[in-house]
């Protein structure tokens, strides 16, 4: 790309509707932007559920929530009103057809993609060969659509502002519980989008406790849709363990885990939430694998998984096991979690 192109881009425009991990997976991408064009404008497209995630974020000058139930004409609109802010740079990191039809005809200067390895994950999946010469992760593979102006990585993983308001209202709730701020505090999330991606209940409840007895303060974590799941998990778990599940929002949920000294979750957006404060993780994985691109930053982070031939068997996840044994899951033992656990727990103290 030509330094004149490079130098030309006062604003940029960076699609990316969902979910929560792919958002936060954006902010290396987004921190890269601002360092090589201080004086541009970012704007951020994103569906209204996700806003939160970027509100009050130095990486984004503009963020327009886009509500669903507008519908076909809400995307008219949308467009029509992007259009007449003509952007230099468009960012499709979505990929879809609504972020398509964002797309075309909107007149930016340079447009760009990221690869989405749609054959190789097919190749991967369905007949099981193997066409990933590298593995690279989803928060690199966005690099790839800006390689030409030169933008690269820095090392510094993600990041998710977080209100002081929402840290102090975390804090204070912590405080009622009775934390205290040399008691290790170790967040669990149980939860995930597709049913074959969460780990069993007694498997969770049998980590709970055995963490809960070594003297730490141990959290149920989730969204209103894990409530009753973390209840359980917690109840099983004894005295020890409590459930904050649905009591907080987006920004509520990072700064939880920002005091936290562990996170463990499946393979879900609160994992990548967990990272973007810097906290480390223990990730369970089962019909998911590191090819895919969704794996946990290497920095603070251990995954726990069964090397099996049917794995992986979806790249976002289901609610069945294809093979009906769900062996990804099952075979995967309280020991493996808790030792990967203990791992960080004996290494880790409790951050303020």
């Amino acid at each position: 790309m030509q330094e004149s192109k490079r130098s030309g881009i006062a604003r940029i425009l960076v699609v990316r509707l969902s979910s929560i991990g792919d958002i936060i997976l954006t902010t290396p991408l987004l921190r890269s932007l601002k360092e090589t064009y201080p004086q541009a404008s970012i704007t951020f497209v994103v569906k209204k559920p996700y806003a939160a995630l970027l509100e009050g974020s130095p990486l984004v000058d503009e963020l327009i929530a886009f509500d669903k139930n507008e519908g076909f004409h809400g995307w008219r609109r949308l467009k029509k009103s992007l259009k007449q802010q003509h952007f230099d740079l468009y960012l499709d990191i979505h990929g879809s057809l609504r972020s398509r039809f964002l797309r075309i005809g909107i007149g930016s200067q340079l447009t760009a993609t990221y690869p989405k390895y749609l054959f190789r994950r097919y190749m991967l999946i369905f007949f099981r060969i193997n066409l990933y010469q590298q593995l690279m992760p989803v928060y690199l593979r966005y690099f790839e659509s800006v390689k030409k102006l030169g933008i690269r990585y820095d090392g510094k993983g993600t990041e998710i502002h977080v209100p002081r308001t929402d840290s102090d209202a975390v804090s204070a709730r912590l405080n009622d519980l009775g934390w205290q701020p040399a008691q290790q505090l170790v967040v669990i999330c149980p939860g995930a989008t597709y049913s074959n991606k969460q780990w069993n209940k007694e498997g969770f409840a049998e980590t709970a406790r055995v963490l809960a007895n070594t003297g730490a303060l141990v959290i149920l974590h989730g969204g209103k849709d894990d409530v009753n799941l973390c209840g359980e998990i917690a109840e099983k778990a004894g005295p020890g363990a409590l459930s904050l599940a649905g009591q907080l929002s987006l920004s509520g949920s990072a700064a939880l885990f920002k005091h936290s000294a562990l996170v463990i979750a499946n393979d879900s957006g609160m994992l990548h939430l967990a990272q973007s404060q810097k906290t480390p993780v223990v990730g369970i994985y089962g019909p998911t694998s590191k090819e895919l691109g969704f794996y946990p930053l290497p920095m603070n982070s251990l995954v726990v998984e069964k090397d099996l031939p049917c794995r992986p068997c979806t790249p976002k996840g289901l609610n069945h096991c294809p093979k009906k044994h769900f062996r990804c899951m099952n075979d995967i033992s309280p020991t493996q979690v808790i030792d990967a656990a203990l791992s960080f727990l004996k290494k880790t103290q409790a951050r303020p």
